[in-house]
């Protein structure tokens, strides 16, 4: 019988386009694309590489199934559900408490939430980072909505973006998702 939390899954709306080839073949490198969280490197990579790094492993999570990311982080230390802006658009979370939270779309991750203390030994992206900072590193945003800033990644096969939330104009949160959900 399938865990609670797979029947769950399936039963979300489709919010989930059809996986390129280009997902598949990336969902093989994601593995890889994530040890950037935490492994240290030989050099030190320059803040902004270091920020760029920090980016691409959270993207890499995006697209992956509900066996690979238990075959890779474990079970959730908790699951919920959250309510999207519209009828249709919930999400279940798998909350892992020490890192992130994964958002679910018709069995494969569309967003995540990335702890920022946990982000590994070098990292550039910080809770408490000034506005300022952050687009020092950056650059200027692709969108500015006062209390967050919005930056285009790389695509993977499907736009990606990247929220990161200022409270009292300090870095307090950070989203990496599909942009086209």
């Amino acid at each position: 019988m399938l865990p609670f939390f797979l029947i769950l899954l399936s039963l979300l709306s489709p919010l989930w386009a059809q996986e390129s080839p280009a997902v598949s073949q990336q969902t093989a490198e994601s593995s890889s694309d994530r040890e950037g969280l935490t492994s240290p490197q030989d050099q030190v990579p320059s803040p902004s590489e270091q920020a760029s790094r920090q980016l691409s492993a959270l993207a890499a999570y995006l697209g992956l199934s509900v066996e690979e990311v238990i075959a890779s982080e474990g079970y959730p230390d908790e699951m919920y559900t959250v309510r999207g802006p519209s009828e249709g658009q919930d999400s279940v979370v798998f909350f892992y408490s020490a890192s992130l939270s994964l958002f679910w779309a018709e069995s494969h991750v569309w967003q995540v939430r990335a702890f920022l203390d946990s982000l590994g030994d070098h990292r550039a992206i910080s809770r408490n980072m000034t506005r300022e900072e952050v687009l020092a590193l950056l650059g200027e945003a692709d969108l500015d909505r006062g209390d967050f800033y919005i930056y285009t990644l790389p695509q993977r096969g499907y736009p990606v973006s990247c929220a990161l939330y200022f409270d009292n104009d300090r870095l307090s949160d950070l989203y990496v998702y599909r942009s086209d959900f």
